[in-house]
């Protein structure tokens, strides 16, 4: 959004050269050094949206991400290429994220309770800010679900992939560093984080998990706000998710389960 410009040279530069593109999501493009590619939204299209613009305007077989604010750590890019090509069916890899303390913040572990941060293997999400994705798989499963703007389009696709027998892996060898952060640095964080629990439960789970889902979510948001302010704008989401249009296509049960055996059962 061309608001942190020496960050977004530090990100650049972290790519070690690789091939880039910079999607500026309703910002004017600046000039990038490192022979970067620009692509330009008019408006601001939000994270969904704007990753599908940018994997959209890339003809690579595997399709990196990186936030504005992070840095890709030393031959991240060949551990990356390494992984995929070993499993024909790795769909999406999702990166050790740490911050300045050089932990990996509990929203940020792949695995409930933030459980195993140095352990690699299958796990069932992925963050959008530091990963890899199969193009082929992004495909198969019709790409983000971009009604969402901000908030759970990884989980929503990590449901999605795994329900289309897609795997994915995480690559706890591959750090990156992610500045901490909270959802309160974002105006519209908390609502929108109410809003969109309901919304990808109600497309993509089965009524019975996403009923528990929606209603667990409920208490735990109300309880994880820290302030009045917040409470009230995460519930004004949460109501709002339920009068939004959305298709009902849930993942199967078997998923369900698998999702549950990879330490992230869907109802939670």
């Amino acid at each position: 959004m061309g608001d942190r410009p020496d960050a977004l040279d530090s990100a650049v530069r972290s790519l070690g050269g690789d091939p880039a593109i910079v999607v500026w999501n309703g910002a004017p493009p600046s000039v990038v050094e490192g022979g970067v590619r620009s692509v330009a939204a008019a408006e601001n299209l939000g994270v969904p949206e704007g990753r599908d613009l940018g994997i959209q305007s890339s003809l690579a077989v595997v399709v990196g991400f990186l936030d504005d604010d992070a840095v890709l750590s030393e031959g991240a890019g060949e551990q990356i290429q390494v992984a995929f090509e070993a499993d024909d069916r790795l769909g999406a890899v999702a990166l050790k994220l740490v911050d300045e303390g050089g932990r990996t913040a509990r929203r940020h572990a792949p695995r409930l309770g933030a459980g195993r941060p140095d352990k690699s293997g299958e796990v069932a999400l992925f963050l959008g800010g530091a990963c890899a994705i199969r193009r082929a798989a992004y495909t198969d499963v019709g790409g983000y679900f971009t009604e969402l703007f901000y908030g759970h389009e990884e989980l929503e696709l990590s449901w999605r992939l795994i329900d289309r027998d897609w795997r994915i892996r995480y690559l706890a060898d591959v750090r990156v560093f992610h500045p901490r952060s909270t959802i309160d640095r974002h105006a519209d964080g908390w609502r929108m984080t109410g809003r969109n629990r309901v919304l990808i439960a109600r497309r993509t789970l089965p009524w019975p998990v996403a009923l528990f889902h929606v209603t667990f979510w409920l208490v735990v948001g109300m309880l994880r706000t820290p302030t009045g302010e917040h409470r009230r704008a995460y519930l004004k989401g949460w109501r709002a998710g339920w009068s939004i249009r959305v298709e009902h296509s849930p993942i199967s049960w078997g998923t369900v389960w698998r999702l549950t055996r990879l330490r992230r059962p869907p109802i939670v």
